[in-house]
């Protein structure tokens, strides 16, 4: 009896990890794989990141030292890679678009100067095919890389 009880216990563990723990090194390996393809393509542009975050599908990241900024989507990343020229924007501010006070329904960084402004979305509420991601947790995405970018900037 405690024999049966121990194989099924045991059965019932590895039902429940196994799938957890296979979700997880399959996460793990396609960040991986994201993370070699965008230091390539920086490689390629002669960026050096210093620091690179991925966020749903926003990739971010930036060298401080040339004050470029990369921005990227984890599915399109070769098509969707940007370099931002921080040397040429003049301000940046995090905008929300919230649905009735409390609810964001949109979070980005505004970078702009005299000429033009450039939206980096952190999340969008509507877009299906986005991976689950918190809103709050994104605004505070946001504020970070505001107060990484807001150094790098030209005086106005």
């Amino acid at each position: 009896m405690k024999s049966s009880t121990l194989i099924i216990s045991a059965i019932l563990l590895a039902a429940t990890f196994l799938p957890l723990i296979y979700l997880i090194t399959q996460t793990s390996r396609k960040e991986s794989k994201v993370r070699k393809a965008i230091q390539k393509l920086c490689e390629l542009n002669k960026i050096t990141l210093s620091e690179m975050e991925i966020n749903g599908d926003l990739i971010l990241g930036i060298d401080q030292t040339s004050k470029k900024l990369i921005c990227s989507n984890r599915k399109l990343l070769s098509e969707k890679f940007e370099i931002i020229d921080l040397n040429l924007q003049s301000d940046c501010k995090i905008k929300t678009l919230r649905n009735h006070g409390k609810h964001l329904e949109w979070v980005g960084l505004e970078l702009s100067n005299t000429t033009s402004k450039k939206e980096i979305v952190f999340y969008q509420e509507d877009e299906d095919d986005a991976p689950i991601v918190d809103p709050h947790k994104c605004l505070k995405e946001a504020e970070k890389w505001q107060n990484i970018i807001k150094p790098l900037l030209k005086a106005s």
